[in-house]
């Protein structure tokens, strides 16, 4: 071993020395970034029973260190609304070397704003996300650290020499103040000038293999950045189905109840292994967001009486002593975290239940030529469904095709779940096309089945002409019952049909003149 020093006076005047003195294992970190108590009680109730991401941490840490730290660190610049590092002299020189590139490599990419749209403060979404990267991250982690180590295995050489160095620095620390509480016990001074020696050689170890990986990161950094640019577009698309699924169908982003989150978990794992139903979601949850944005900027009436108390998270209901934890800093994560599960006590009220304007009847064209925009329409569908159920009132949706070739689903207030909304999604007849059959049935319904003022929606791709004696059986019904009927009409692409539906539709509305977004749009605000 090299000498350094040749005495203890060499080694005080040393900066080795200070260093030594300042030594603490709770310098060389592993996370990058910062989190609050809460946003770490969050993970942990995520992170419980996954054993799946246990399991990939388990056999990736055997090759990298700091690999468990990175997933917590990728969840975290997901979804935290305010994302902070770590002094970079805290952290080790294995999470200043690989993990802190990774993460900077994630944050420039193009895929992370619109991870951070899916993402930020929503934690399902930004969990799955999370755990995406990770895995793709982990079948490419051989190619990573080579990269990044060199075909050496300089990073992985780098984590045992910075083992053996704190285990040195640790030492000599000791060392240091023992000497200097013995006044000049020779024996003492000789075990810490080679302690010192021994620290120096391998700290200098440690800083040449640490450029060795710095240097090697900086000439591949091209490739570095296209592995993690392919884990970031996964983790986007990850992150945009599941925010999409539990916009459609689940609890919400941020539901606390544990029941409810693996709920939603498995609302997450069966829509993304569904094509149709991820094709939904994906325009229903757009859909209903355009409904709740507008329940939002709507008066509310009706409030209701104070009759008893629940748990729940509605700030304007809470009890006035729930706040009082907010005055002690100390004990505002409590009420977050309170607040975050929905267990605030807060008053229940008691509202009338009030019948809306009328029913809704939505005819979908399921011919063969209508396949494509099937997953489109059937959000519209659904979204219609989600505005009649608010409302208290019946919906009926009514696939379509060839003459007599149909299929009605009924949804009533409180009488069906999310199995049935998910086999009418999955429902798609196929065939021709009759405009006949599904009006007779709509008829049916308003006659039979109880559907009063029913409000009428009727989207096809194709022109057909009825016969004229429905046609004015169907108009005596339209002045009798007074309902009216809008048509969608899908001509983007051969526009001049309208004339198929001018004689029974109240209003048109076509793909040839307005985009689908505004189509909808237009269906739904009239409506909400």
């Amino acid at each position: 071993m090299r000498t350094y020093f040749r005495s203890l006076t060499d080694v005080m005047a040393s900066p080795l020395a200070a260093a030594a003195k300042a030594f603490s294992r709770d310098t060389g970190q592993s996370r990058v970034f910062k989190s609050t108590k809460l946003e770490d009680m969050v993970y942990q109730d995520l992170r419980r029973g996954d054993t799946e991401l246990d399991t990939l941490e388990s056999a990736c840490g055997e090759k990298l260190s700091t690999f468990p730290v990175l997933s917590r660190d990728i969840y975290q610049s997901f979804y935290s609304l305010n994302v902070r590092k770590n002094d970079a002299a805290t952290l080790s020189e294995t999470a200043r070397r690989f993990n802190a590139p990774i993460l900077d490599e994630v944050m420039r990419g193009e895929d992370y704003p619109a991870i951070k749209a899916a993402c930020e403060g929503r934690q399902l979404p930004a969990y799955e996300a999370a755990g995406e990267f990770v895995s793709q991250v982990a079948e490419n982690l051989d190619s990573l650290m080579e990269q990044a180590g060199g075909e050496k295995k300089a990073l992985d050489t780098l984590e045992k020499l910075e083992q053996r160095r704190d285990d040195s620095m640790e030492k000599l620390k000791q060392l240091l103040e023992q000497a200097a509480q013995s006044g000049g016990n020779a024996e003492l001074e000789r075990q810490a000038l080679a302690a010192a020696n021994r620290a120096q050689s391998q700290v200098n170890q440690a800083d040449a293999v640490g450029r060795m990986v710095r240097d090697n990161t900086v000439k591949n950094k091209d490739g570095i950045a296209a592995l993690v640019a392919q884990a970031g577009k996964a983790a986007a698309q990850k992150a945009e189905s599941t925010a999409a699924a539990i916009a459609a169908w689940g609890y919400g982003p941020d539901s606390g109840d544990p029941e409810k989150m693996e709920a939603d978990r498995n609302l997450v794992e069966r829509v993304c292994r569904n094509k149709t139903l991820m094709e939904v979601a994906r325009y229903l949850g757009r859909l209903k967001e355009l409904i709740n944005g507008k329940r939002k900027n709507s008066y509310t009436y009706g409030r209701g009486e104070k009759y008893s108390l629940e748990l729940g998270g509605d700030i304007n209901r809470v009890l006035g002593s729930e706040f009082a934890t907010l005055a002690i800093p100390e004990a505002m994560p409590l009420f977050l975290r309170k607040l975050q599960r929905k267990g605030l006590k807060q008053y229940q009220r008691r509202e009338p239940v009030s019948k809306g304007s009328g029913d809704i009847i939505c005819m979908l064209d399921e011919s063969g030529s209508a396949e494509e925009a099937a997953p489109w329409c059937k959000a519209v569908a659904l979204a219609l469904l989600d505005i009649a159920m608010q409302g208290n009132r019946r919906f009926a949706m009514i696939h379509f095709a060839g003459v007599g070739h149909f299929q009605t689903d009924l949804f009533l207030p409180g009488q069906y779940d999310r199995e049935d909304v998910f086999r009418a999604i999955e429902t798609f007849l196929n065939g021709n096309t009759d405009y006949a059959t599904p009006l007779q049935e709509a008829l049916r319904l308003m006659e039979q089945e109880g559907f009063e003022n029913a409000d009428m929606v009727f989207i096809t791709d194709g022109a057909c002409a009825l016969p004229e004696k429905f046609l004015t059986q169907l108009k005596e019904q339209q002045a009798q019952r007074k309902f009216h009927i809008t048509g969608v009409l899908l001509d983007q692409n051969a526009a001049g049909f309208s004339f198929s539906l001018e004689p029974f539709c109240t209003e048109i509305l076509r793909t040839s003149q307005l985009t689908q977004e505004n189509i909808a749009q237009r269906l739904l605000e009239q409506r909400v």
